[in-house]
């Protein structure tokens, strides 16, 4: 039974690699499972960092946007205030007397004309 033929059997399986089943990749899998996972968890702290500075910096320009319109309120009502100020009718007369020396006229000033 040990004639050539067998000799020649063993040759054929001695030069052959045989895998089972369970063991086909599995050793390499597990870790490049995990390596991805890690590297999704990575990637999201990344963007949840990122996300987060962003959020940050466009609470600040709004912050000074704000506060610039405030000022900008505050000092728009003051002109106001002052335009309100300058067109008093007193005011107008005051200036007119004493610093351009005009009167108002009177009865015997006015021309009627016809």
């Amino acid at each position: 039974m040990g004639g050539p033929r067998n000799a020649k059997w063993m040759e054929i399986l001695g030069t052959q690699v045989i895998r089972l089943p369970h063991q086909e990749g599995q050793g390499g899998r597990w870790i490049s499972h995990l390596l991805a996972g890690v590297v999704l968890l990575v990637a999201a702290a990344l963007l949840a960092s990122w996300v987060h500075v962003q959020n940050i910096t466009y609470r600040y320009r709004y912050s000074r946007a704000y506060q610039v319109q405030q000022k900008r309120v505050q000092i728009r009502d003051a002109l106001e205030i002052e335009r309100q100020m300058l067109r008093r009718p007193q005011r107008i007369v005051r200036i007119a007397e004493d610093d351009l020396g005009m009167r108002m006229p009177s009865v015997e000033d006015r021309v009627i004309l016809e």
